[in-house]
Parts: C-alpha cells; sequence; structure tokens
C-alpha cells in the first residue's frame, strides 16, 4: 500500500470513514480539524491513501512550556527564560485497521521532523499522553516526563536535528 503525508484537503480525504476507536480524536478529524488550520490554531497532517483514504493523522501547533516545569538538569542547561518556545503535538491517531502497523511511529517521526526543520526553531516537542499506552508509546521514542504532570512529556528537538 502507497501512504504519503500531506496536508489535510477536506475535498480529496476522507474523514467520514476513519476511526481509530476513540471517539474524541475521531470527532476532530471530522468536524474541527479543518477549522483549526483554516484559523491558524493547529495544522493537520494525515497519512493516506493515494484515493484519499486516511490511514492516520497528527496536528502540530506552538506552544509554550515553562521553564520550571522541566526536570531541573534540563533547566541548568537553558536559558533562563520564563517560557520554552516549544511545538506541541495536539493529537495523532492511526485507524482501527491499521494499528499495530508501525504508522504511529511513521506519523510521529514525521512530527518530528516538520518541528525540528521548521523556519521558527523550538527548544521542544510536547505531548500530552491520553492513557498508559500512549504513555508507554512516548517513553519508547525517548520522551522525557514533564516535573508538573507525569502525563504529559517532551522531546529536545536537538537530538532530532543531531540524526
Amino acid at each position: 500500500m502507497t501512504l504519503a503525508i500531506e496536508p489535510l484537503d477536506p475535498k480529496r480525504h476522507d474523514r467520514g470513514s476513519f476511526s481509530c476507536g476513540v471517539g474524541a480524536l475521531d470527532h476532530y478529524l471530522k468536524t474541527q480539524a479543518s477549522q483549526d488550520t483554516k484559523k491558524g490554531f493547529a495544522a493537520c497532517f494525515v497519512l493516506a491513501t493515494p484515493e484519499g483514504r486516511i490511514v492516520g493523522y497528527y496536528t502540530l501547533s506552538p506552544y509554550s512550556v515553562l521553564i520550571r516545569d522541566l526536570p531541573q538538569a534540563v533547566q541548568q542547561k537553558l536559558p533562563h527564560y520564563p517560557v520554552v518556545p516549544s511545538y506541541l503535538l495536539g493529537r495523532l491517531a492511526v485507524d482501527e485497521q491499521d494499528r499495530g502497523s508501525g504508522l504511529g511511529g511513521v506519523l510521529l517521526a514525521d512530527a518530528l521532523d516538520r518541528a525540528a526543520q521548521a523556519d521558527i526553531p523550538a527548544y521542544a516537542l510536547v505531548v500530552e499522553a491520553m492513557n498508559a499506552t500512549a504513555s508507554s508509546f512516548y517513553l519508547h521514542y525517548g520522551f522525557q516526563p514533564f516535573i508538573s504532570a507525569p502525563s504529559r512529556f517532551f522531546l529536545p528537538l536537538a537530538t532530532v536535528r543531531r540524526r
């Protein structure tokens, strides 16, 4: 199956048939993602077949992290600003029929690459894990937990730029 990651195009991509099994993620893609993109709140990227079936998606948006929420060892290496520029991976989902195929990792890698190569630099990519499975997923890829919120994680983009 040939797949491509591209910006969501409501005219070309079939949002209606997407189902990841998490109602909030399905609902977001079907009803809100294109509006958020138009209004500049988030960019939505889909992993799609040439026919337009969405296999997975993620969203990216600018974000700020309070420096005091980062581990002390990380804080010591950063400039002493109150906030740290970052990107937020707001949503990441793979269709149920494609679950277990490694496509979540493909979407995450694309999001990391986009954030690391963006014209406007940022320190990290931040995620909020919905459950223990999601937490394990992000920990597997080297994300670190925030001090203040154990279900929120970050990965310094410098680690991506070094690859």
